[in-house]
């Protein structure tokens, strides 16, 4: 069969409508991709404030590896997002809560898998962009460990705000992708190594993404206590 396109005024105000709601659903995925781009930036100056060209030869490796880990996180949550949308709309809140369990539970072991990774392999990991006997590669080792700390809930909180993007909660997913994108990350690259040291640059991302999901499990307590 044939399927003619409408264009009458009815038709395209409510084109236009849809294309708003998806703009809409989708601005904190944009702030996701933004947040990276001021991770690296004030990461860069403040490697570059205590450790000078070799120390942002170091960070610079990592962030090769944080687009992945973001990249993990994110298709993790797309995969789950149209099961949970359907769902939602059909309010079968049993499989909505299914899939949310076993979303948090792919992206929690999926991080600890990367986690393990930057643990105990650093070098191959460090090698695979530098010389691991460079004074950037013996920097990049030394910290991936301490960066290493965050990578599970760096990816959690990517495929929570998913999960939001899921159910129509847009003020709630632009808010936690602020809070770990911005809040947090700033003033974490910005006070822990005048208080740790080198450990807290490489921290700084573990600290933010922490917090961050601290307030996300505040804000679900907080609103069980309001049912109840």
């Amino acid at each position: 069969s044939v399927v003619v396109p409408k264009f009458s005024l009815k038709s395209l105000r409510l084109s236009l409508r849809n294309v708003g709601y998806q703009c809409r659903i989708g601005i904190s995925s944009l702030m996701g991709e933004i947040s990276l781009a001021v991770f690296v930036f004030v990461g860069n100056l403040v490697f570059m404030r205590f450790l000078g060209d070799d120390g942002v030869g170091a960070f610079g490796i990592s962030c090769y590896y944080t687009p992945f880990s973001f990249s993990v996180g994110n298709s993790i949550a797309q995969s789950a997002q149209p099961i949970i949308s359907y769902n939602y709309g059909l309010e079968r809140w049993d499989n909505v809560s299914r899939v949310r369990r076993m979303l948090l539970m792919t992206s929690f072991a999926v991080g600890a898998v990367v986690a393990l990774l930057f643990v105990f392999v650093p070098e191959w990991l460090v090698g695979m962009f530098v010389d691991t006997t460079s004074k950037a590669g013996v920097i990049a080792i030394a910290g991936f460990p301490y960066y290493a700390l965050g990578i599970i809930f760096f990816i959690l909180n990517v495929a929570i705000i998913g999960y939001y993007q899921s159910i129509e909660r847009v003020g709630r997913a632009m808010f936690i992708t602020a809070l770990r994108g911005m809040v947090f990350i700033v003033p974490a690259f910005l006070l822990l190594p005048s208080m740790l040291g080198v450990r807290g640059i490489w921290l700084a991302m573990p600290v933010a993404e922490v917090l961050t999901l601290a307030v996300i499990l505040l804000m679900l307590l907080v609103a069980r206590k309001r049912k109840n």
